[in-house]
């Protein structure tokens, strides 16, 4: 193993780099990396286990994720700039964090499903539309709820009400006996 930070890092390890980077010291998984970056397995298990060895990247049981060597070195790096489409404080604790978790794993609409960490008390759950064009991010921590995206737009907009909706929809269906159909009008309104 390596341990100082002159490890001379190829184009597509770079790309692997900023993309575990975006996971705020949480893990993602190998197909969501894969989603993300739109590159065949067998490339990305090579690009990993070179960035292990060089002790860029750690496997966890949930994924992979930046090592503390690989951190200082994106710290360094600009990261992708982020726009924030809802940030609020939320009355129902309960209710918020039961839709937050009931989401791991879920695709939503044209999102598909990239990762979750929960660090220093934070929940953050990632997403990727099949086009590879949003990214969504949603963070919830003592009782904020923030939704975050790569890019300010109507897609994105859409994403992150359609990924909010669910996460209700969920976390009612969880606290009642009988699931029910939730927000089924959304007080949003989006051009199309």
């Amino acid at each position: 193993m390596h341990d100082d930070l002159s490890v001379e890092v190829r184009e597509s390890e770079e790309e692997v780099l900023k993309t575990l980077s975006t996971a705020l010291d949480g893990d993602m998984s190998f197909t969501g990396m894969r989603r993300v970056l739109g590159i065949h397995q067998e490339k990305l298990s090579r690009i990993l286990k070179r960035l292990e060895k060089y002790g860029l990247v750690d496997k966890t049981e949930r994924g992979y994720r930046l090592s503390g060597k690989a951190r200082r070195l994106m710290s360094e790096k600009k990261q992708e700039p982020s726009h924030v489409l809802v940030n609020t404080v939320v009355d129902d604790v309960g209710l918020v964090l039961a839709g937050v978790v009931a989401l791991r794993g879920r695709w939503v609409e044209d999102m598909r499903w990239l990762g979750y960490s929960v660090e220093e008390g934070a929940h953050t759950l990632r997403w990727i539309s099949q086009d590879g064009a949003v990214r969504i991010t949603l963070r919830f921590k003592n009782g904020r709820l923030r939704v975050e995206s790569n890019v300010s737009s109507r897609k994105a907009a859409r994403a992150a009400i359609a990924i909010l909706r669910k996460a209700y929809e969920l976390a009612l269906a969880d606290t009642t006996e009988t699931p029910m159909k939730a927000m089924t009008a959304t007080p949003f309104n989006i051009a199309a």
